[in-house]
């Protein structure tokens, strides 16, 4: 959908990317320096069974992936063999793992020591998203969003290995899901050519700050392209351009407050859609301020669904009752990459009403700064 004369436009179409504006954009695709790194343990679980085996290691999370490193350990012989689960996550997408244990040198069914760098996976149950939607919110189907399952492996020969040992793993969990990393450990055993298993509590061990990395609050002014993966500009806006939208708009939503509880969105299922190029989804609610007023928050969920040299984008204006004053935030993502998806939270003093108007566009140097300037955007579309 081209732009019409509804939709905001917030500079000159771009008809060239500065190379400023290329080097920020693909910076961390060249990025080595990882952006969190640190160390986990698993939590026990209920029987105490699970008192004897141990699952940690160390994780690394860069622009493009996160890696994961792994032992176990097992304190006893008594018939139950350590394994450990991962799942990366982000947002509603996700990728799990199977379970992983190490093998016993004989091939007695979970009776002998492990063999040194043999190890096996098998199917287990999937460790469930913990960290989508909100408690007590309902999200709505998501087209693009996906689920990555492990991929089946033969059965081992051997047996799980069961005693007294620190197993350490040759091989290492890697995904593109940067978010979230969920690990599990699990009692595992064999009986005859079946496999029995008690799964532990999953614990979070790496979560962004915000998204992918931060965090925006009122305190903070217009912050340029970063080296985070995302653009984010803040202005207020006087002109009156959100008025149309939102009188249209309340007269098929006759809310004119900040809903109570968590509220997702989708653009799949409201009109302003851009040919599937990219899509705007989140979560949104009000909390009370220090001065006993109502503030607006905002998760804000941004994924480009096209390598086609145009950059997604969305505006988001925070708006008083009728429209006529804004908090605008453009935010904007610095990778052309299909799926690459990126999160923000955003919050506002505004909280009359929310519009987001999904984009595409470009960067271009204005006023000596590089800037995202959408060259295609849908019809702001009223949240509430």
């Amino acid at each position: 959908m081209s732009l019409t004369a509804g939709s905001l436009v917030l500079g000159m179409a771009a008809h060239a990317v500065p190379a400023r504006a290329e080097e920020a954009a693909d910076a961390s695709s060249s990025r080595v320096k990882p952006l969190a790194k640190g160390s986990f343990k698993t939590k026990n679980g209920r029987a105490k069974a699970f008192r004897q085996i141990e699952a940690s290691g160390s994780y690394q999370v860069t622009h493009d992936k996160i890696t994961v490193k792994f032992k176990v350990r097992d304190k006893k012989r008594d018939g139950w063999t350590p394994a450990v689960q991962f799942a990366a996550l982000e947002a509603w997408d996700g990728e799990g793992t199977g379970l992983y244990f190490p093998l016993a040198k004989n091939l007695r069914n979970g009776r002998g020591a492990p063999e040194p760098n043999q190890s096996a996976t098998i199917e287990g149950p999937p460790i469930n998203n913990t960290v989508e939607p909100p408690r007590g919110s309902t999200r709505p189907v998501c087209r693009s969003c996906s689920t990555v399952k492990p991929k089946p492996k033969p059965r081992p020969k051997k047996g799980p290995a069961d005693g007294r040992y620190t197993f350490k793993f040759k091989e290492s969990f890697s995904s593109k899901y940067t978010e979230y990393l969920a690990v599990r450990e699990v009692l595992l055993r064999k009986k005859g050519k079946k496999y029995q298993y008690k799964v532990g509590p999953t614990t979070i061990v790496y979560a962004a700050a915000e998204g992918p990395h931060f965090a925006i609050d009122p305190a903070q002014n217009a912050r340029a392209a970063g080296p985070d993966g995302v653009s984010v500009r803040r202005s207020t806006v006087r002109d009156g351009r959100y008025r149309e939208a939102v009188r249209a708009g309340l007269a098929e939503n006759a809310r004119r407050a900040v809903p109570k509880g968590w509220t997702h969105f989708t653009n799949k299922k409201l009109p302003g859609q851009l040919g599937g190029s990219t899509e705007t989804w989140g979560y949104f609610t009000g909390y009370r301020n220090d001065s006993g007023g109502t503030n607006a928050r905002l998760t804000l969920r941004l994924r480009d669904n096209k390598a086609d040299r145009r950059y997604a984008g969305t505006v988001v204006a925070f708006t008083n009752a009728d429209g006529s004053v804004a908090d605008q935030w453009t935010l904007s993502n610095l990778q052309d990459l299909k799926g690459r998806w990126t999160s923000r939270v955003v919050h506002s003093t505004f909280s009359d009403h929310l519009l987001y108007q999904s984009c595409v566009g470009l960067y271009d140097e204005v006023d000596g700064k590089v800037v995202f300037v959408p060259t295609t955007c849908g019809e702001p579309q009223l949240l509430y």
